[in-house]
């Protein structure tokens, strides 16, 4: 290995243990996490609520002017 080749991944070594580094390991893992939870989360508020229903019910309680 060359000097350049061990300092560039020394380098790589120490950002990946930067907290707030958005690609570390853990924190894509976390990412990964919440977006998981994310889309769960609206897909059971869309499952919850019927938007195809919702014209229906806008039309027949909203009067118009």
């Amino acid at each position: 290995m060359t000097v350049i080749a061990e300092l560039n991944q020394i380098i790589q070594i120490l950002e990946a243990e930067i907290p707030a580094n958005p690609n570390s390991p853990a924190n894509l893992r976390k990412r990964e996490r919440l977006e998981r939870e994310l889309n769960s989360y609206f897909n059971k508020l869309e499952k919850a609520f019927p938007y195809s229903k919702l014209s229906a019910i806008y039309n027949r309680y909203v009067e118009k002017e």
